[in-house]
């Protein structure tokens, strides 16, 4: 018998990549299997999209109406999930939209089904002082997270730390380790290599490491390999993280800041580099996260250099990406990217990277790892 499954996300599609680099491809892939899965989605970062229903390879999204403002959209995601009659709710992040419809759900439910599941793919907690939030903001926030951990049927986690986590706060509620997959190219990764001029693309939302320590790695890198290009590609978490980085690389040469990359744009940018960087701080923030980046950067045959913080280790592991100690020094760092860029990967081995990608972190896999989760809970 098909399962009704509900995601509630807690955003819109447009910003962020939770809801369409993760849930939805989730979702599709039950769909695939013969379920009902439908995304209700709050765009209060995209109101044009408000009240826009579409069919995305089997799943329907939803973007609910804002009428009312919070209350009025949570009412309304709630009351849509009650009218959808699922047998599986599984929230997107315990905050904002999404956890007060967790909240709300929970408090109202008087029989087994449906069950109430949480995918945690962020420690949220973490981005409340980059985000720069009011106290009672911030507060509200740690509250929502703690508690949709611990009032939840069962959890799903991107990440390794995020599961030992969740075990700790609530050590007998079922979880599932589900990171973030990826999908078959329609054409295999071309080589590259420029020796004259390399570019280095860095995917950044100039968090991941401190702007004194990107400056110190450019300026050893060109000591090294003067004609290297640097590509940043992103935009800040806050804006006002932006300037303490351009102030920090004041003055130096060859780098580009491309800012945001839409989906459609970023073959072309992957075919345009000779290698990418993933440094990232040993800090619950990087630790937590399940990089989508990574994973689609090593997909097209890119060569990388990472700091083996949490699950970068894990992608980047049996010679996928040349890991480095998440305290290894800037100047270390750009001695293994100088290297990697004077002996480039065979084509071979940028094949197999890619191949070991999909024999691991295949959407199709990851969505029957979460049927048979589900399973669990429904009789």
């Amino acid at each position: 018998m098909p399962w009704r499954i509900v995601f509630v996300a807690p955003f819109g599609l447009q910003h962020k990549t939770t809801v369409w680099a993760r849930t939805l491809p989730l979702a599709q892939e039950l769909a695939r299997q013969g379920h009902r899965a439908t995304i209700l989605v709050p765009p209060w970062d995209s109101p044009a999209d408000a009240g826009r229903v579409e069919e995305a390879r089997g799943v329907r999204v939803e973007q609910v109406s804002l009428r009312g403002g919070l209350v009025g959209t949570v009412r309304r995601m709630a009351q849509r999930v009650a009218a959808l009659q699922p047998h599986i709710i599984h929230i997107i992040k315990p905050r904002a939209h999404a956890g007060l419809v967790h909240w709300w759900l929970w408090q109202r439910r008087s029989r087994p089904l449906p069950r109430i599941l949480l995918d945690v793919d962020d420690w949220e907690q973490a981005w409340s002082p980059i985000n720069r939030y009011p106290w009672p903001v911030a507060r509200f926030l740690a509250w929502q997270e703690e508690w949709g951990i611990r009032h939840a049927d069962g959890i799903t986690a991107a990440s390794r730390w995020l599961e030992q986590r969740a075990q700790h706060m609530a050590p007998h509620t079922p979880r599932l380790y589900l990171p973030n997959g990826v999908n078959p190219l329609p054409t295999p990764p071309a080589a590259r290599h420029s020796p004259d001029s390399p570019r280095i693309l860095l995917f950044s939302r100039f968090v991941e490491v401190q702007p004194a320590w990107l400056a110190a790695f450019w300026a050893a890198l060109l000591a090294i390999q003067p004609s290297a290009r640097l590509i940043i590609a992103g935009t800040p978490v806050h804006p006002a993280l932006e300037a303490p980085l351009r102030a920090a690389l004041h003055g130096a040469p060859h780098i580009t800041f491309t800012g945001y990359i839409p989906p459609a744009a970023l073959e072309d940018l992957y075919a345009s580099v000779d290698c990418a960087i993933f440094p990232a701080e040993p800090t619950p923030l990087q630790q937590a996260k399940c990089s989508v980046r990574l994973a689609t950067t090593l997909l097209h045959g890119v060569p990388v250099v990472a700091s083996a913080v949490g699950e970068q280790a894990h992608y980047g592991a049996d010679g996928a990406a040349m890991l480095l100690s998440p305290e290894a020094a800037p100047q270390t760092f750009a001695q293994a990217v100088a290297a990697l860029l004077s002996r480039p990967p065979s084509a071979a081995a940028r094949a197999a990277a890619s191949q070991r990608l999909l024999r691991r972190y295949a959407w199709a896999d990851l969505g029957h790892t979460l049927a048979n989760f589900y399973a669990q809970f429904l009789p």
